[in-house]
């Protein structure tokens, strides 16, 4: 007896790289395709034409479409870096009872343009965790990053209370700034 006729449906992903781009339902009435948001695409004979569907439901939002058409309009400005000697601020910030030691330097036209915190006991954890978030803000604000828009997108508690040591020590820069 053939179990042709019996065969249960499968499902099978559509991958554009690592994105499940949709899905397609082997099944006895041919293969429907799905886009991401689980709509039919249709009914199709074989797998290929199926999946040739689900890959063109997938459009590309209209900036994506312009920056792969014309990469060079929108390539940065590159890495803008500090001289290797500069003028620096130190200061101490204080978060959830730990003591942070944090060094900013600035831009020749005052901008803050690196930022490393420290923690009081090198080598823990929330030392690595600092080092690791001063360098990353620092090169945010060496590609082009505005301190306003970083200071934003830091944890804060619900009264706007910076819940980071490196939101507090870039609040206080702020701070500095405006005075």
């Amino acid at each position: 007896m053939s179990s042709e006729g019996n065969e249960a449906p499968r499902l099978v992903p559509v991958m554009r790289g690592d994105i499940c781009s949709g899905f397609l339902i082997l099944g006895p009435r041919g293969v429907e395709a799905f886009d991401k948001d689980e709509k039919s695409l249709g009914i199709f004979p074989d797998a290929l034409s199926a999946a040739a569907a689900v890959e063109k439901s997938v459009t590309p939002p209209d900036n994506v479409t312009r920056f792969i058409a014309h990469p060079a309009a929108h390539k940065s400005a590159g890495r803008e870096r500090l001289p290797n000697r500069r003028a620096a601020e130190t200061f101490e910030v204080e978060v959830n009872g730990l003591r942070y030691t944090a060094t900013a330097s600035r831009f020749a036209d005052g901008r803050i343009g690196e930022i490393f915190v420290q923690n009081s006991k090198p080598g823990s954890t929330s030392d690595c965790y600092m080092r690791d978030a001063g360098i990353s803000a620092s090169l945010a604000l060496q590609y082009g990053c505005p301190l306003e828009t970083l200071r934003r997108a830091l944890l804060r508690d619900p009264r706007g209370v910076p819940s980071t040591p490196i939101g507090a020590a870039l609040d206080l820069l702020a701070g500095l700034d405006d005075a």
